[in-house]
């Protein structure tokens, strides 16, 4: 590791309110721990063990995009603060949620390269399978109890889901 690279992050330590910066890597067997004592004006301690030296260019970081990005995401976050919201059109039809009926990973096909089961707009019937849950590599098909139309769909493909979680917005049949 660059001895550049180290005075870089003793200098980041230093000139901020962090008492301690701790840098890993499993597979790099890197290992960097920063730290300062708040009330003792010391030097910080570093310590570094077996590491492969990262691929870090001997230069300031430039932090303005990363600054530039908190500024966008703050002014949106007033806009929104200021701006009232539009109310959407009542539509008639009762919403209805579908829950995951066990905990496992939601797939919203039966494989990857098969089109989805469902897609918002779509129209499901009692007993239509709408979406895999898998717990325990068992693949269990989820049927719908009820009838309607997809409103939403809660989660994405692949995802993880917990017992009793929304995943499918449904309007039922008036």
């Amino acid at each position: 590791m660059k001895e550049s690279y180290i005075k870089q992050l003793i200098r980041i330590l230093q000139d901020s309110e962090i008492d301690t910066l701790e840098i890993s890597s499993f597979w790099g067997k890197s290992n960097i721990k920063l730290s300062k004592n708040s009330g003792n004006k010391s030097k910080p301690v570093v310590t570094a063990t077996d590491y492969v030296e990262p691929n870090i260019p001997d230069r300031e970081i430039d932090q303005s995009p990363i600054i530039e990005n908190l500024d966008h995401q703050k002014n949106q976050i007033e806009n929104l603060n200021t701006n009232p919201t539009q109310q959407k059109p009542e539509i008639s039809g009762k919403i209805e949620f579908i829950t995951a009926p066990l905990v496992g990973t939601y797939y919203s096909s039966p494989k990857p390269e098969d089109p989805p089961f469902i897609s918002v707009g779509d129209r499901v019937e009692v007993g239509q399978t709408i979406c895999i849950i898998e717990a325990m590599k068992i693949f269990n098909d989820i049927d719908s109890e009820i009838s309607g139309t997809i409103e939403e769909i809660l989660i994405e493909n692949g995802s993880p889901v917990e017992y009793g979680q929304k995943i499918i917005s449904l309007r039922l049949d008036d």
